[in-house]
């Protein structure tokens, strides 16, 4: 059954779950039981026994909180588990609350010849969070969650366990001012940032990895150093977007800040949930048509979903009086909002944080701080892709809607979606930035796209992974070969996250990890 109005005053129950459901799901973490799911033990009893041992030997003297395989609090301690199509077994969790906790944790591993994973948000699309694979150390940063704005200089410090939500209240509070980011408010910092790190001011003013001036990070011989444009570049270069768990573990980041003190338009418009395929292509043909002379004022996605969800949302940073005239180009080519279902908000940029981070929008702003937050379960498979020049022909919007409608019908237990993400275009701030400066190589896209397609249960659904596979393999010969780190695959080649950049990347992990002590499927290689 399809949604009605993802953002209708209203009808505010309908707001919540749909806007839970669209923006990645963003409520979608878990906390649940391996032995639920039939996940066998990934070594013996004896061996993980005696790993226990050694791994207390190294680890306990930090100080750091252990858990092990055998603990009461194991399944807890693996935590919110974004994917549950996947349950990685690993050897401890370290709970992380000083940069020492986490250099001991790199030293063990190095000296035990183990992986390690930092855990920041466990947003992975793929569980990389949890490694990639059974045995590894998983370094737990939620504990390093502090947040400080220097008022004079306007560089937030921000813990690597910080997590979005927190992190713009706190910005707010201590000064009205935030970091581009993404919508979702359980999201980590860490991996957000090192893979790029888009939101509703990108347009404006970048990625969230533009934002970032420096990071301490500890690296694989287990030493704190500090990567800025001063001290080194190459490794500041490399965090950039292609940071996550390549080049070592960020215990604090060091990020620009932009002031949010007057009000901004929060704008939807729907289409309606039954939206014909002659509607569903005339918006999309509108999106790329505006999308190419769009103010960066101007920061916008569209959503589809195969029975005919299709609708139109973002921000404006400026009034609503003047909004009309900001999206006038794509009022001239859309089709007319269905049922009345037009929203325009005029308020202050962290009610817009609220509302696009699924909440009710008259909700205390106090919700970001995720005190009492709900951590649902979820079954997916997900996968990107970027769409350059002035976006797809006519050809292959069709091939995209025919393709789009063959899919299962959205739900809150199940379905599919996509979500069109405005990137460049107009005065896009992203795509002025050269694709060789940083470790984020997108820089002359016009929008992304993710391919999302959910399920209840654990058994894989091979027909709903199926159709998004062919559902990308249509789309491919109108779009390019590039995805969207954040959206990780593990079907795609690294080489698709980092194109032209991966020769520039490999030398730096040569130069920092010439051991590859941090790596995961997707990690960037030495060779």
């Amino acid at each position: 059954m399809e949604p009605k109005s993802p953002r209708r005053l209203s009808a505010r129950t309908t707001d919540i779950m749909i806007m839970k459901i669209v923006h990645g799901l963003v409520i979608a973490q878990c906390l649940f039981s391996a032995a639920a799911f039939g996940h066998k033990p990934w070594a013996s009893l004896k061996s993980r026994r005696l790993l226990q041992q050694t791994l207390a030997d190294c680890l306990a003297p930090s100080g750091a909180r252990l858990v092990y395989p055998a603990d009461s609090d194991y399944e807890s301690a693996r935590g919110h588990v974004y994917n549950h199509r996947y349950l990685y077994n690993p050897a401890v969790f370290v709970f992380s609350t000083t940069t020492a906790h986490v250099q001991s944790a790199v030293q063990c591993a190095v000296q035990l010849n183990l992986g390690i994973a930092p855990r920041s948000g466990g947003h992975s699309y793929e569980d990389y969070s949890l490694g990639g694979r059974d045995g590894v150390i998983v370094v737990d940063l939620e504990g390093i969650n502090a947040v400080t704005l220097d008022s004079s200089s306007g560089i937030a410090s921000v813990g690597g366990g910080a997590r979005l939500g927190p992190l713009k209240l706190a910005l707010w509070e201590q000064g009205k001012v935030t970091i581009p980011s993404g919508t979702c408010p359980s999201v980590g910092v860490g991996g957000h940032s090192l893979g790029g790190g888009w939101g509703f001011i990108s347009r404006k003013w970048g990625l969230m990895a533009d934002s970032l001036v420096a990071a301490e990070l500890v690296t694989a011989n287990g030493t704190v150093v500090t990567a800025s444009a001063s001290q080194n570049s190459d490794l500041l270069f490399a965090l950039k977007g292609a940071g996550s768990n390549s080049f070592g573990i960020v215990t604090t980041f060091f990020f620009k800040t932009y002031g949010v003190s007057d009000t901004v338009t929060y704008f939807n418009y729907d289409y309606g949930g039954n939206s014909s395929a002659a509607d569903q292509a005339m918006t999309l043909r509108a999106f790329q048509t505006w999308g190419l002379g769009a103010t960066k004022d101007v920061s916008a996605s569209l959503f589809h979903a195969p029975r005919g969800g299709n609708f139109f949302w973002g921000i404006f940073l400026g009034r609503k009086a003047d909004l009309k005239s900001a999206l006038q180009t794509f009022f001239d080519n859309a089709p007319m909002p269905s049922y009345g279902t037009t929203t325009e908000l005029e308020i202050d940029y962290i009610r817009s944080v609220v509302i696009n981070g699924g909440f009710v929008e008259t909700e205390p702003i106090s919700v970001l701080n995720l005190q009492n937050f709900t951590y649902d379960s979820r079954f997916f498979k997900s996968k990107s892709i970027f769409v350059k020049g002035s976006g797809w022909c006519e050809d292959g919007i069709q091939d995209y809607v025919s393709a789009l409608r063959q899919g299962p019908s959205f739900g809150e237990q199940s379905g599919a979606y996509m979500i069109m993400d405005l990137f460049g275009g107009g005065d896009s701030y992203i795509n002025s930035i050269p694709s060789a400066s940083t470790g984020f190589v997108h820089r002359d896209s016009l929008y992304s796209i993710q391919m999302f397609t959910y399920w209840d249960g654990p058994q894989d659904n091979t027909t709903d992974i199926s159709w998004i596979q062919g559902t990308w393999d249509t789309v491919r010969p109108y779009s390019s070969d590039e995805a969207y780190q954040n959206y990780i695959d593990s079907d795609m080649p690294v080489s698709a996250y980092y194109a032209s950049n991966l020769d520039a990347l490999k030398a730096v992990k040569r130069q920092w990890d010439p051991s590859n002590i941090f790596n995961f499927p997707k990690s960037i290689p030495l060779s």
